[in-house]
């Protein structure tokens, strides 16, 4: 058992927790007037970070997720979702700190009557690894006990505090009226193990040994244990050599652990269980190289399945919930939306135009990490199939739309179609690019009226494929042009039609930057319909990050910053390509190409 003497900081924390009350955070908002298809699934990255062990939990329907983020990771990440669709990025809210001064890894979250308490790994200049503790009141500002609470106890594990060490990966369990902490450790026979131990106070912990040893040298990692209705237990780790996650079931928590339970059920890795609004979901990060050495770090959540004391991780085709799959027409969009700019993988570089990482492109057949297809893979222009929204009404005075593909108007196309008469109200066909343009819709002669979203891909000819992403209804009011030609101009309007004060509903968007090409420096201009979080990057036409020219809060309105052409070291870059992407508040808006010429 590893001492913890009374610390002065000891008294602080109790002080805190007597005087703290829950944080009141803003409630989710109730469900828009207007309609919204941006194709985004369950799915969170901080591209280009990397993002790894993670954890989640809910606080007045407010979910927050922190992870290891960063390799090596030298703090932990923080952001908020409600649907665990669409996140907002918080700053990160721990770092390194005086033993553990190199690296932290796998928080893991318990809720308290007073606040949360937060585990972690925190690692030290030679990796010997521990448990850290943190602790908040509103889950925002966290304060660090200033030692580690807990390690394997070296009786019987292969733990020192001057070399390489494991010691991480710590999961805390209720059980019987006692905190149960568990992590990855190695015996001093060289097995992997996991290791437990027990607290009244979650600052003291005194050491039980190991509730379960391997068979070999493999090394459990992210261990993450719950226990069912039908009181078994069951354990999901990863497991050194074997990829995925795996699962035991035994009928106690502190014993009975047999790998000959084992089953891999998905190929993520550091899992997690998280009941939430929308049943149980099973998350985990997935690595996935874009073959031009471009690694890409996601976490994916999908609805947890039991099957008796089974658990089973689907792949659910992911439009089956908001659409209907036309019969008869063929699987072309079964296996949509795809995932980033899949094409890039494969050499095929054009501009990417889609918002987020997932957009409708029947062409293409990856739905992501742990998802369908592998990366660069495709259709081709042979697949066909038709998709049907649900039917909605029309509240808004126009509509707006990303669209690309094909030039096919009957055969490959997204249609606004009256639900009584069928007829089509409005549609768009691709420019034999897949390469999105926005087109406009005026929507006032059908307020009220019941329509739904139609997309096909009849086509199995050359370009014989479509791609659409965002599509919104708005309040915004077409001044010219009528819906189909995408040449429509739009202005924030009220419901009346009469055309409103701009800044009322002002557009977040990225402008060109002037001039283009340059040499030696240009200028970049976007605009912000509200206060926001903003980041503009530079990166090269590989997908490398170059440079970070914006990262902070700005206010509403227009904005610009200048580029000189080099890197984060203010070193000269060659002429070339590159590109400039828009993000706010966690989400990629937009994504623009220059040129530097030399």
């Amino acid at each position: 058992m590893r001492a913890t003497e009374r610390h002065p900081l000891r008294c602080l924390f109790a002080t805190a927790a007597a005087l703290a009350t829950a944080c009141a955070l803003v409630p989710a908002p109730a469900r828009a007037e207007f309609v919204r298809y941006d194709f985004e699934g369950l799915f969170f990255s901080e591209a280009p970070q990397p993002v790894l062990d993670h954890c989640v939990i809910e606080d007045d329907g407010v979910y927050h997720l922190f992870y290891l983020r960063g390799n090596p990771a030298v703090n932990i990440g923080h952001a908020l979702t409600t649907d665990f669709v669409h996140w907002d990025l918080e700053p990160p809210v721990l770092t390194l700190g005086t033993w553990d001064n190199k690296a932290m890894w796998a928080p893991f979250l318990i809720s308290l009557p007073t606040g949360w308490s937060m585990y972690y790994t925190g690692v030290n200049l030679v990796n010997s690894q521990q448990a850290g503790l943190a602790w908040s009141t509103d889950l925002y500002d966290w304060f660090k006990w200033p030692d580690p609470v807990y390690h394997p106890d070296p009786v019987w594990a292969e733990w020192t505090e001057t070399g390489f060490a494991h010691g991480r990966d710590p999961h805390v369990v209720w059980y019987d009226g006692r905190y149960y902490m568990f992590n990855t450790a190695k015996t001093n026979t060289n097995r992997g193990a996991v290791s437990c131990a027990v607290s009244d106070d979650l600052i003291d912990w005194e050491d039980m040994g190991p509730v379960y040893v391997h068979d070999s040298w493999h090394v459990l990692e992210s261990v993450f244990i719950l226990q069912r209705p039908n009181g078994k237990w069951h354990m999901f780790f990863t497991e050194e050599t074997v990829a995925g996650t795996s699962h035991m079931v035994s009928d106690s928590l502190l014993s009975g652990w047999d790998i000959a339970t084992r089953r891999v059920i998905d190929f993520g890795h550091a899992p997690q269980i998280t009941d939430t609004h929308i049943g149980q979901l099973f998350s985990r990060h997935a690595v996935y190289n874009d073959a031009h050495g471009t690694q890409r770090y996601v976490f994916r959540f999908t609805p947890m399945v039991w099957l008796n004391d089974q658990a089973v991780v689907p792949r659910p085709l992911a439009l089956a919930g908001d659409w209907t799959f036309v019969p008869g027409t063929g699987d072309g969009l079964y296996y949509q939306p795809t995932f980033g700019h899949n094409a890039f993988v494969r050499n095929e570089n054009y501009t990417p135009t889609f918002q987020g990482d997932c957009w409708i492109n029947t062409y293409e057949y990856y739905t992501g990490p742990l998802g369908y297809g592998i990366p660069g893979q495709f259709f081709g222009d042979s697949k066909t199939g038709i998709i049907r929204s649900q039917p909605f009404s029309i509240e808004g005075n126009s509509m707006n739309l990303l669209v690309g593909g094909g030039d096919y108007p009957s055969l490959c196309y997204v249609a606004l179609v009256d639900a009584q008469t069928s007829e089509v109200l409005f549609s768009e066909t691709g420019r034999n690019s897949n390469e999105m343009d926005r087109r406009y819709w005026n929507l006032t002669p059908h307020i009220g009226t019941s329509v739904y979203i139609e997309i096909a891909d009849l086509s199995t000819g050359a370009f014989g494929h479509i791609c659409v992403d965002d599509i919104v209804e708005s309040g915004d009011v077409i001044l010219s042009g009528e819906g189909g030609s995408g040449r429509g101009r739009r202005v924030p309007s009220s419901r009346g039609g009469a055309a409103a004060d701009p800044r009322a509903e002002a557009t977040t968007r990225l402008l060109p930057n002037t001039p283009n090409p340059f040499n030696p420096a240009t200028t970049i201009a976007y605009e912000l319909a509200r206060d926001s979080h903003v980041r503009v990057d530079v990166f090269d036409t590989r997908g490398a990050h170059i440079r970070t020219l914006v990262d902070a809060r700005e206010s509403a309105g227009a904005h610009r910053v200048a580029w000189n052409g080099t890197d984060g070291r203010e070193s000269p870059l060659a002429s070339g390509v590159y590109f400039y992407r828009l993000t706010v508040d966690g989400r990629a808006v937009e994504t623009r190409k220059m040129a530097l010429l030399k």
